[in-house]
């Protein structure tokens, strides 16, 4: 159990450095309430946004070449602090700075505008014209995330420090609203959740409570206003658990066998979250042993994108099988890439995918229509946050 959870914390160490991850990572938060040992609402927020604000210099951006065949990458360089578009072959075009506010926790762009998770606050930056705003947070955020959800808006939730929780760790959750360029607090709870779907309505939060233990077995569904909860669902995963954009479906990673009497091995859960108390349905692997590593969703939650890995979850593979998909209406799972890295960040707006590579300094842009692909050099610390 100890080499599993140290794979895991090693894990949400790369997450809460580059990204994004089914499994989860968090952020800061101003004024929220006092945590209890059940679910509280949070008082609204008084962020405030800094001093510099109304002062800040809009930067100088460079429009993308147009009728480019592949996008521009849009990345945060950590180690210089700064927004670049970056292009295969080129060099990179700076966009914007990138506020001094603790280390970078987690980035993406929503509706023309890229949000940054710091430790100790929140921006977001135009990309029309390189304007920033900084939100500062009344506590520290220990590992952050961002996630889109419906209308122009990114949650975010934090890891912050709580004697009173169980393991220490206590969350926030709050939202950034690129509509009235607007940064809200939701909830406070005095425990480890992963945020992984807001309602449509913005009335639920669908949460998935975690301890030490990489296995989960809970979905809990709390109202967005008072934390109460809605409803709790019994589900099984083990590490990997992504919602589709829509809401209807949840996929885990969970060991099973494909049909009595076979042997266990590693397959994807798929949920109906649409039918109260259906069982899921069991998606069977390619290439046994094998398993499934980093899910990600299309945006129109029709197609879940994953690397497929040899052997066991827990192991090291120094290669992987390729980057798959699996048709949510079907469960047919089918190749999209040969090859891929062994550990990688996935994204996708359906028309693209882009795999920023763990431990190199590239991502691969891979077409989706025509499965081309094209390596774009990355800096030695960077946030893919999205592309244009």
């Amino acid at each position: 159990m100890m080499h599993h959870i140290n794979h895991l914390l090693r894990w949400l160490l790369i997450c809460a450095g580059l990204g994004v991850l089914a499994s989860g990572c968090a952020v800061g938060q101003t004024d929220t309430v006092p945590p209890t040992s059940t679910p509280a609402a949070a008082t609204p927020s008084a962020i405030t946004p800094s001093p510099a604000d109304a002062a800040d210099t809009p930067a100088v951006v460079t429009p993308s070449p147009a009728g480019a065949a592949v996008p521009a990458l849009l990345v945060i360089d950590i180690e210089q602090r700064a927004l670049i578009e970056q292009r295969t072959g080129q060099a990179p075009q700076r966009l914007a700075e990138v506020a001094e506010g603790g280390p970078i926790l987690d980035g993406t762009t929503v509706a023309d505008v890229v949000v940054v998770l710091h430790e100790q606050g929140l921006q977001r930056i135009r990309l029309a014209d390189g304007h920033a705003r900084f939100w500062s947070f009344d506590q520290t955020a220990r590992s952050g995330a961002l996630m889109h959800a419906a209308d122009a808006t990114v949650i975010y939730e934090a890891k912050i420090d709580d004697p009173q929780a169980e393991f220490g760790a206590g969350t926030t959750i709050g939202q950034y609203r690129a509509g009235d360029d607007t940064l809200n607090a939701i909830l406070t709870l005095a425990r480890n959740v992963r945020v992984l779907h807001l309602s449509a309505d913005q009335q639920s939060l669908f949460l998935l409570p975690v301890g030490q233990d990489p296995a989960f077995s809970t979905l809990l569904i709390v109202a967005s206003g008072n934390g109460q909860i809605r409803q709790e669902r019994a589900i099984e995963g083990e590490l990997f658990a992504a919602i589709s954009p829509d809401g209807r479906f949840l996929a885990t990673t969970a060991r099973r066998a494909a049909s009595a009497g076979a042997p266990e091995g590693w397959a994807l859960l798929l949920y109906d979250l649409s039918a109260p108390t259906a069982e899921p349905r069991v998606i069977t692997l390619p290439q046994a042993p094998s398993h499934a590593w980093g899910l990600t969703w299309s945006p129109d939650g029709r197609a879940l994108y994953f690397l497929l890995r040899p052997g066991d979850l827990y192991d090291d593979p120094a290669t992987s099988l390729g980057v798959w998909r699996l048709d949510a209406a079907s469960g047919a799972v089918e190749q999209v890439t040969a090859s891929a890295p062994a550990e990688a960040i996935l994204r996708t707006d359906g028309q693209w995918l882009v795999m920023q590579h763990m431990g190199e300094n590239r991502a691969t842009v891979v077409n989706l229509a025509t499965g081309a692909t094209e390596d774009v050099e990355l800096p030695e610390q960077a946030i893919i946050v999205g592309w244009r």
